[in-house]
């Protein structure tokens, strides 16, 4: 037994992802491709994107809602658990990713479960608030720009509906949240945003150490 978090090496790593994962077949085609960019190192982990689709199945979540994109792997992970009339709202900036994210999304049979939207967050997660989609949602993964996290997290607790889960990526910020020498902005709202949602009476709280840290949030 262990009173914390064990630190992986990389042969534990390894072993982790070989024992932890199950991707489907457009799932390992879309990871491989991602990490052969410039900057794969944004592809949220195998581990992690297991643990996101498991926890939406878990709720049976049927409208999901995803904040950051990319090469769209997170948004197939929770796409591949809903069910045939469910839907993810996948908002992103631009359309860069776009010719990666599209081709896997039907190499996965999810293109139509995907809702693609682009533009800024903030206007698209209140744009579903003006079109009466107040807690009609179940589960929301936000991996974008940290500065706008904790308005992405006020907006989802208006559009998920009680007993639903928001995921939050990167809390661990590559460690930099304890360095309190390290004072850019997105170190600062990470760091405030962590210890808002820790006393956050509105929420059943967890914060996880897997990836670069994830924090559940269950609306109560």
């Amino acid at each position: 037994m262990a009173n914390q978090s064990l630190q992986l090496t990389k042969d534990m790593h390894s072993w982790l992802q070989e024992h932890a994962c199950r991707p489907s077949p457009a799932m390992s085609a879309l990871c491989k491709t991602t990490m052969e960019l410039e900057n794969g190192e944004m592809l949220t982990s195998p581990v992690q994107l297991q643990f996101l689709a498991f926890l939406a199945h878990s709720i049976g979540a049927k409208n999901a809602i995803e904040v950051g994109v990319y090469t769209g792997a997170s948004a197939l992970a929770i796409a591949e658990v809903l069910p045939k009339d469910g839907i993810i709202v996948a908002c992103d900036l631009t359309k860069d990713y776009c010719p990666i994210a599209s081709p896997a999304w039907k190499d996965g049979g999810v293109f139509n479960k995907v809702d693609l939207r682009i533009g800024p967050a903030v206007e698209t997660l209140t744009s579903l608030l003006d079109e009466g989609k107040a807690n009609s949602f179940d589960f929301m993964y936000i991996d974008a720009d940290k500065t706008n996290s904790k308005n992405y997290y006020e907006l989802g607790l208006q559009l998920l509906s009680t007993g639903g889960i928001i995921a939050i990526d990167n809390m661990f910020y590559g460690g930099q949240v304890i360095d309190l020498e390290t004072t850019d902005a997105n170190t600062i709202a990470t760091r405030e945003l962590a210890s808002f949602l820790v006393s956050d009476n509105r929420i059943d709280y967890s914060l996880l150490p897997i990836g670069d840290g994830l924090a559940l949030a269950r609306v109560l």
